[in-house]
């Protein structure tokens, strides 16, 4: 990796890529890289503590070993971790309006291919559009409970809408916790963490918005 960055290692890139290759098949590194390496390093060693230089000039293939598949698991999973970053975005699932990065430079950070991590409206619906009876039910009772209350949902459509998909998943846990199974329609208290589901009365919506309010 340094041989990639850093003009110094970089004359060093064809052995090291070899000895890697060749430690990965079980064969030992032919170009004396790794000699060079282990005398350069017991030799520092020697200075500082006998028995620590011992027991890496000893062990030193299994320790270099060891390293490398480190080095691939980590370059492995900071790929994973980029991918993450431009599906998921940048917040902590457990609470959606922490979103690190965002607070860090002032603006959305999540991208044009990345869903907002917030719920703009304090109350928000997510809806299945087509063939959800109980979604179109409830749009006069919303509608009825809106004027009311004067509070606006903020309706998020999450069968056709994987943006939006995303962010239900992101609250599936108060979700799950308040209706059981997640399914549409669910409306959410965004202050209070708070959820209720299914086809609900008139009633039923406007007192779940008063009490989190």
């Amino acid at each position: 990796m340094l041989s990639i960055f850093s003009a110094k290692y970089r004359p060093l890139a064809k052995e090291a890529f070899r000895c890697v290759f060749l430690m990965l098949t079980f064969r030992p590194c032919d170009v004396k890289l790794d000699e060079r390496i282990k005398a350069g390093i017991v030799g520092k060693l020697l200075e500082k503590s006998p028995p620590t230089a011992r027991f890496v000039n000893k062990h030193f293939d299994a320790m270099s070993f060891v390293f490398t598949i480190l080095m691939i698991a980590s370059f492995l999973y900071m790929i994973y971790g980029l991918y993450n970053f431009f599906v998921f975005g940048s917040c902590d699932p457990s609470d959606p309006t922490n979103c690190i990065l965002t607070q860090l430079t002032g603006g959305n950070t999540n991208g044009a291919n990345m869903p907002q991590c917030t719920i703009t409206a304090d109350f928000a619906e997510f809806y299945g559009e087509g063939d959800c009876t109980a979604c179109k039910n409830m749009e006069p009772i919303i509608s009825m409970v809106e004027t009311e209350t004067g509070v606006k949902f903020e309706k998020l459509e999450v069968w056709k809408n994987e943006s939006n998909k995303k962010i239900m998943q992101i609250h599936n846990p108060e979700i799950k916790r308040d209706c059981g199974i997640p399914g549409v329609p669910t409306f959410l208290s965004v202050k209070n963490k708070k959820a209720i589901c299914g086809e609900i009365t008139y009633e039923q919506l406007k007192t779940f918005v008063l009490d989190n309010k």
